[in-house]
């Protein structure tokens, strides 16, 4: 059984409002600029609440994007994978990604060679760089059951890129929708940050978070619902 993480998301501010949540964006070897999507959104009215249950579930993705990737962008999806990250004994996944008649496509191939912690995607030389059309990246099960985009980068020709995921997000207030390329540095000022990999939540599962009558946000975490 992989192991789930469940964030309760409280809204106590004294209206209706809509939510966004975001998975941090990898760590993407190679000097890419990342670009980070929206993943969940949802409508809670004040006093209501609701819930974003994941697990350790990690997705090679490719798909396009229709001009240059930016904040406002709305990503098109387009394949992914189920990938197995690297141990220090096993390498983790190794994919390629293909561009067939402008559909980017991934598949899994051997010998794996990915680092510890990472799944890799390996590009070839069929797209025209300055690339502003493909994106690689990471995937994952949304709050409708769909595989979608969270984090991509544009790569160049003739690339191996190490993609080392991160159990770490951040929700806000938002009117944003789901596959929006967002500006990140606002997204951490303004919202809240849940964080399974390090500091405080690090080793649990549950994390509550309430956004109170000033619009700050405050984060608790247990070792599970039944600790709540």
């Amino acid at each position: 059984m992989s192991t789930s993480y469940t964030i309760s998301i409280e809204n106590n501010r004294g209206a209706n409002t809509n939510y966004a949540t975001f998975i941090d964006s990898p760590e993407f070897t190679g000097g890419l600029q990342p670009f980070m999507n929206v993943w969940y959104t949802s409508f809670v009215p004040n006093g209501g609440s609701f819930e974003l249950r994941t697990g350790t579930d990690f997705y090679a993705w490719t798909g396009t994007v229709p001009t240059a990737p930016a904040p406002g962008v709305i990503v098109n999806s387009g394949m992914s994978l189920l990938a197995r990250l690297g141990t220090t004994s096993v390498p983790g996944s190794t994919f390629e990604k293909k561009v067939i008649q402008n559909f980017p496509v991934i598949e899994e191939i051997g010998p794996p060679s990915a680092v510890s912690g990472a799944y890799e995607i390996k590009t070839g030389n069929d797209f025209t760089v300055p690339n502003n059309t493909y994106l690689v990246g990471l995937a994952k099960v949304n709050n409708r059951g769909q595989v979608a985009p969270v984090a991509s980068v544009a790569p160049r020709n003739d690339m191996s890129i190490q993609i080392t995921p991160k159990m770490k997000f951040f929700i806000t207030e938002s009117q944003q929708v789901p596959g929006e390329i967002v500006d990140r540095h606002a997204i951490t000022r303004e919202g809240a940050t849940i964080d399974f990999s390090s500091g405080e939540g690090e080793g649990k599962f549950y994390a509550r978070v309430v956004q109170g009558t000033d619009g700050r946000y405050t984060v608790a975490y247990y070792s599970g619902f039944d600790d709540y």
